[in-house]
């Protein structure tokens, strides 16, 4: 198998675990109740590790990858939040509707 798709699988498995699910609901519920955008949110990179809980390695991996778009000033990484949302999207694995049973 390719690196890349090794790679790829590897985040696609991530975005499945039940902690990012989670994650996403809980980061939902946050984006109702602040004023601002998401564009207008800036995470630093511990910000965005605590968000997502992974590693700051994995967040290199992302953005050596170009999963994540990032800004860096003064050797400091920012993202916005934006951005992780459209990562997790662009990530998003519906469920095959073909494998649901209705139980009446």
């Amino acid at each position: 198998m390719h690196a890349e798709s090794r790679s790829m699988q590897s985040h696609e498995e991530f975005f499945r675990t039940p902690a990012v699910q989670e994650f996403i609901k809980e980061l939902k519920r946050e984006l109702l109740s602040t004023k601002r955008p998401p564009e207008e949110i800036i995470l630093d990179e511990t910000d965005l590790c605590e968000l997502l809980h992974i590693s700051k390695r994995h967040a290199a991996d992302l953005r050596k990858e170009g999963v994540l778009k990032y800004s860096k000033v003064g050797g400091k990484l920012f993202y916005l939040l934006s951005d992780v949302l459209d990562m997790m999207k662009n990530y998003r694995i519906d469920i095959p509707t073909n494998n649901l049973k209705l139980k009446i």
